[in-house]
Parts: C-alpha cells; sequence; structure tokens
C-alpha cells in the first residue's frame, strides 16, 4: 500500500476547477480526489517500473499540486516549464530524482493514463518532444504499481 508524506496545503474544488479551466480540460476523477486528498507529496514506496526505459524502473520523488511551497513542487510552475516540451493534452503530475516526468493524459482514446515523460532523451534539443513511456491506464493503477525499490 501507497502512503503519501509531505502533503501540500489543503484545496478545494475551485481551486481544481481553476486548474481545469487553465488546462481547458477535465482532470480524470481518480486524479481529482488525489489532489483533493493530499495535493500533491512523496510516496513511499516510491519505485515503478517502466517498460522499454533503458534501465526499467524510475521513482517518484514528488507528485506537483496546487499551491505548495516549493516552487518546483506546484502544477502551474511545471505545466509552464515544460509547456514547449510536453505532447498536447499532457500534464506533469510528478518528477522523478533525475528530473524526468510522470504526465496524465487528459484527451483522447489515452485520457487517464500516466506516462513516464525521459526528458533525457532529449537533452539539448529543446524543440524535441521527449520519449514517451506508458506505465499505468489510470492514476489508481499507477499508484499500486508503486513498490520498493530494489
Amino acid at each position: 500500500m501507497t502512503t503519501i508524506e509531505n502533503h501540500g496545503p489543503r484545496i478545494s474544488d475551485a481551486d481544481i476547477s481553476s486548474l481545469e479551466e487553465r488546462l481547458g480540460a477535465v482532470l480524470p476523477e481518480e486524479y481529482r480526489r488525489f489532489l483533493l486528498e493530499f495535493n500533491g507529496g512523496s510516496p513511499t514506496p516510491d519505485t515503478v517500473d517502466v517498460e522499454g526505459l533503458p534501465g526499467a524502473s524510475a521513482d517518484v520523488q514528488v507528485f506537483f499540486g496546487i499551491g505548495r511551497s516549493i516552487e518546483s513542487s506546484n502544477l502551474d510552475w511545471n505545466l509552464a516549464a515544460l509547456a514547449e516540451r510536453l505532447e498536447a493534452g499532457m500534464i506533469p503530475i510528478a518528477a522523478d530524482s533525475g528530473g524526468n516526468v510522470f504526465c496524465l493524459a487528459l484527451q483522447g482514446r489515452r485520457r487517464g493514463s500516466v506516462f513516464y515523460c525521459d526528458l533525457e532523451s532529449v537533452f539539448g534539443n529543446l524543440a524535441a518532444i521527449p520519449q514517451l513511456f506508458q506505465v499505468a491506464s489510470d492514476f489508481n493503477v499507477f499508484l499500486t504499481q508503486l513498490r520498493p525499490f530494489s
């Protein structure tokens, strides 16, 4: 079972609705519930297998949230920082300890799926779209796939 520590400040449905308005998309319900309950934070366990990725696994250092005290742990900050680097319809929801991100698909047939976004695959080429590896079919499945590092 995954536990979340270092929660963000308590947020409301109105905070999420404001985010959705800025995104022009509705968040999947399970991710919305996660934000309302935890508003980001650090998971334990924190490792997930990423099929096709060299090294085959990644850690989840932090889930982003709304209005968190550390700027780089905020959804809005990450949306702005990665706007030119991410495929349309993807939002960054977490970071690994190497600076790569996990993204959530907000549209199309992949809506709700969680992807590992390998920013290192395009290091030095800011115009390139990073390689994506699907990790889970939805956010709740993603949480259940987190395991201890071994």
